[in-house]
């Protein structure tokens, strides 16, 4: 650690928040549960001098008594990526004329690097407070299982210029550092509304709320006596982590195909190059209806391109931003495919896509998922994977494509509970530890509760066991180790338009 710059971090200048999460899920709620969330500011890191920290990486030590003397911390959070203050977007992703400038967000992979030539004028930033947070679960209750509420705990936190080694005296190391009473605040999360791959029924009809088991939070580090072989090598790609809209309720699957569609128009929409979707990135729903006694979805509004998406894949119930069944599997191909093969979607610059588990090779048109009632006009997916992996992930964020997982949570018997939907935006090595970073909305509804605090987490994944069976492999990557498992990943590859003068 000799050459790691290595500062504790204290509350103040709103830069960190611990919550407590309730879990509001259509299948039951558990309320002030042992799930904890850790939120950090980077824009709100600063030097002695009052200087942006910077890129690095964020590191967590809870004492298991808040109040009692010094005894031993427990490396909660472990290496929690930053990249410093986010980069300045557009308050609204709205349409205008090829010839005026719209700044997009530059990625800090350095992959496919360009700047934009045209002298029209900035669009402003996003005030600090709207700017993304970075965030990670933990166990709020290390060691034990237990309810109520928490108000508060004793921790150190350290921000570190390079990763933390995962060595036995660690621990050691962070006690040197004062640590400080925080207030830890509740939070709701109720972020679901993705359908299972393998088209198990929907959890509400048959499932009682006393069922309902996320699994344990994910558990302090035990470090080991050695280093890690790449310890200072961390390896990572990082795209712009914006746009994140405000969702409707259980619209998760809209929401991730029409974040990661405007990443690439972000992307890779200015001059010489041009793709762009025609619809503006703002919320609406593909409301349900009838003409007689067919059913038919519309966008509303007409102009969202979230809602577009949210029509063609059907889900029932759809009334407003606070109702809405989940998106089917296949509903999320024919969501995604059926908006691109639209004639309204006629002015989309082309688009390739591939995808990683599913038991069909190809998804799309005149293949799985398509019963010949959404056009999907030659658009399909081809399988490179019967399961999602990280280095899948990792390579397809790394040449610049947009990446989104569906994931599962399952009970303690192995039965499907419920699923979500997010874009992937980074992935990182470090530790010998493999990491994800995700973005959603936490609370869906008719709120704007993702305009204050946009949700962007960091997970460990790894093959950590079966639903039901921890410990036993079965080729899936779980979430933190719990019994949450990516069951399908989907790579959106933008086409662009090269324009010659």
């Amino acid at each position: 650690m000799n050459n790691t710059s290595i500062l504790p971090i204290t509350a103040d200048r709103g830069a960190i928040r611990f919550e407590q999460v309730t879990f509001d899920l259509e299948i039951g709620t558990i309320t002030n549960s042992d799930w904890g969330q850790f939120k950090v500011k980077p824009e709100h890191l600063l030097d002695r001098r009052g200087k942006p920290l910077g890129a690095g990486y964020i590191n967590v030590f809870l004492y298991p008594d808040s109040g009692s003397g010094a005894t031993m911390p427990t490396w909660s959070v472990d290496n929690l990526f930053i990249d410093g203050p986010a980069a300045h977007i557009t308050a609204a992703h709205m349409k205008t004329p090829h010839k005026y400038e719209r700044r997009t967000e530059t990625d800090n992979d350095n992959i496919h690097a360009r700047k934009n030539g045209r002298n029209t004028p900035r669009p402003p930033t996003l005030p600090a407070s709207r700017q993304a947070e970075r965030a990670i679960y933990f166990d709020l209750r290390p060691g034990e299982d237990g309810e109520g509420s928490v108000r508060q705990i004793r921790a150190t936190i350290l921000f570190s210029s390079q990763p933390l080694p995962t060595i036995t005296d660690i621990a050691q190391f962070a006690a040197q550092f004062p640590s400080h009473i925080y207030p830890v605040r509740t939070a709701i999360t109720n972020a679901e509304g993705a359908g299972h791959v393998d088209g198990r029924t929907s959890p509400v009809s048959s499932t009682i709320p006393d069922s309902l088991s996320l699994g344990r939070p994910p558990q302090p580090v035990t470090p080991a006596p050695s280093l890690p072989d790449d310890l200072d090598f961390p390896i990572q790609v990082i795209q712009a982590d914006q746009p994140n809209l405000d969702s409707g309720r259980n619209q998760c699957i809209p929401i991730a195909h029409a974040n990661a569609l405007q990443y690439l128009e972000d992307r890779y929409d200015g001059l010489p190059l041009a793709w762009r979707v025609p619809q503006s990135h703002i919320r609406g729903i593909g409301k349900i209806g009838s003409a007689g006694d067919v059913l038919i979805w519309e966008p509303e509004p007409a102009n969202s391109l979230v809602a577009n998406i949210d029509s063609y894949g059907r889900r029932d119930n759809v009334q407003n931003l606070n109702t809405g069944g989940y998106t089917t599997f296949c509903g999320l191909i024919r969501g995604l495919f059926g908006y691109l093969a639209d004639p309204v979607s006629g002015s989309l610059d082309a688009a390739e896509f591939r995808h990683q588990g599913s038991s069909a090779l190809v998804l799309g048109d005149n293949a799985g998922c398509d019963n010949g009632t959404v056009i999907m006009d030659g658009i399909t997916s081809q399988r490179e994977g019967l399961f999602p992996t990280w280095e899948w992930i990792f390579d397809e964020l790394a040449q610049g494509r947009a990446v989104t997982i569906l994931f599962s949570w399952y009970d303690i018997a192995g039965e499907w509970k419920g699923g979500h939907s997010v874009r992937v935006y980074g992935a990182a090595k470090l530790n010998n530890k493999h990491y994800i970073m995700t973005l959603d909305d936490a609370v869906q509804g008719d709120n704007f509760s993702n305009l204050t605090s946009p949700q962007t987490l960091q997970w460990e994944v790894a093959d950590t066991g079966q639903p039901g069976m921890a410990g036993i492999p079965d080729g899936r990557l779980n979430m933190n180790g719990m019994s949450w498992e990516i069951d399908f990943a989907l790579s959106y590859q933008a086409k662009p338009t090269l324009l010659i003068p």
